[in-house]
């Protein structure tokens, strides 16, 4: 038995060895006084992190590193060896974005380092030169799959992959996913709204981070979601972290202070309210609507803090029941949502689905109506809400950096008659004019086929994943 744990660790080891995140948004906003990083970490929704804190020693500075966390407890501990980035005392910063394996360089004259770099860097470096200088001693073998970007206090930042080191070139800078090397370039909705904003802007505060955070994140229900977004202030090294794209619900982690704790770690998950929404599916599997209605007015009558009331994850719940014919249960749980939000446009949305699903059209537009009423440019309110003879308005807020996108779905045959989508003020919009009953659609963004990220009606899994629509 003790072979087998053996064998079966080493495995673990081996395989998460170069496990760096599938996809994650990085960039600088360099104003001259304020220096920020931006990043979103992007992966299956199901992916758990931990933060782990290491005071300074006598030959080492102070640091920290977030990690992801493999299923099981036997391997929660072995994680501190592949960190996805980190962030010392000095405001050294560093985060791996994946790409596609490219060549790696290999110098005869130098070492070749197999160990990853992100601990061995913030322990001993305050700077991007420094950090250079400590890197050039090695043939980086094990770095070909993914980039690691350095930034540090002063504004300066290095994109290093084992086969070349790209240095500053301008003070605001972004990346994705995919090799710059020799000034190499993709369309990446990500990257791209990201370099529009910031050439955009001359002075960066923390709501500009935000914003270009949301606008490149990437949302269920797609495959790859944001499962945190952090934006740091180097110059104080203070991170603002948030969880699940909720931007509304903010920790806020001085590192100085976290090292005078001592060396320590906690999970990303606890320095936030919990999700309500399995507490109160639960109580529906067990007792029925009535207690999980009970359940949901008793925690928000009397406020929990250890829930999350602020996110839509109730009202995703409803959808979910919606979808699977359980339309009465989700018309009494968005009703009860309602009594405690009663401006929130996605409720009345919902209902007005629910209501409709239920053959109730006086109740469904009476709840559209009050959608549009709240919100006259919503585009969920507009999607369900508008179909004035089968004709459904599609409209996309969050892709302003893209270079191209159309609609697709079988009544176009999907790519074959795709229609195209047009920008105006940044706004992607079409109009498409769709057959009675269920549809499913996507989205080709540049080159990525993407679900709706605003309508959580859909169905599939994967690459195999659809948005989904009904028309009245």
């Amino acid at each position: 038995m003790t072979q087998k744990i053996s064998r079966f660790l080493f495995i673990i080891l081996l395989l998460t060895s170069t496990l760096v995140s599938q996809a994650c948004t990085i960039f600088m906003a360099n104003d001259g006084q304020h220096v920020w990083i931006g990043n979103n970490e992007d992966e299956i929704y199901t992916t758990q992190y931990r933060m782990w804190y290491y005071p300074a020693g006598k030959e080492s500075y102070g640091y920290m590193i977030w990690t992801e966390l493999s299923i099981g407890k036997l391997f929660y501990g072995l994680m501190y060896k592949n960190p996805q980035g980190g962030l010392n005392q000095y405001g050294l910063f560093m985060d791996y974005t994946a790409i596609d394996d490219e060549p790696v360089a290999n110098d005869p004259a130098k070492e070749n380092r197999k160990k990853e770099l992100v601990h061995d860097l913030l322990k001993s470096c305050k700077t991007v030169s420094e950090a250079i200088q400590y890197i050039s001693k090695y043939n980086l073998v094990k770095l070909k799959g993914a980039q690691l970007y350095i930034a540090d206090a002063n504004g300066d930042y290095a994109t290093v992959h084992g086969g070349y080191i790209i240095r500053k070139t301008e003070n605001n800078f972004a990346l994705t996913n995919y090799c710059i090397n020799k000034g190499h370039k993709e369309a990446c909705y990500r990257r791209d709204v990201a370099v529009n904003y910031l050439s955009a802007a001359k002075i960066f505060e923390l709501t500009d981070i935000k914003t270009v955070l949301q606008k490149s994140a990437q949302k269920q229900p797609q495959t790859l979601v944001t499962n945190f977004s952090i934006a740091v202030d180097l110059k104080s090294s203070t991170i603002h972290l948030y969880y699940k794209n909720d931007f509304e619900t903010e920790k806020v982690i001085n590192l100085s202070a976290e090292l005078e704790k001592g060396a320590h770690h906690k999970n990303l998950a606890e320095y936030f309210p919990k999700d309500v929404s399995p507490l109160i599916e639960k109580e529906f599997e067990r007792n029925g609507i009535n207690a999980a209605l009970a359940t949901y007015k008793q925690l928000r009558t009397k406020p929990d803090a250890q829930y999350n009331f602020n996110n839509n994850a109730v009202v995703n719940l409803a959808v979910k029941w919606i979808d699977s014919g359980k339309v009465k249960e989700a018309i009494a749980l968005l009703e009860t949502l309602k009594e405690f939000d009663p401006d929130k446009t996605e409720i009345y949305t919902w209902l007005g689905v629910a209501y409709r699903k239920d053959n109730n059209s006086i109740e469904s537009n009476k709840n559209f109506a009050r959608a549009l009423e709240l919100n006259p440019n919503d585009y969920l309110a507009t999607l369900w809400g508008k179909q004035e003879n089968q004709k459904v308005i599609f409209r996309l807020n969050d892709f302003e950096g893209a270079e191209q996108v159309s609609l697709m779905g079988e009544f176009t045959q999907w790519t074959k008659n795709a229609i195209k989508m047009t920008k105006e003020n940044g706004v992607w919009t079409c109009e498409a004019v769709l057959p009675k009953g269920e549809n499913i659609y996507k989205f080709k963004v540049n080159n990525d086929y993407l679900t709706d990220k605003i309508n959580m009606m859909y169905i599939g899994t994967g690459p195999d994943m659809y948005s989904k629509i009904y028309v009245w």
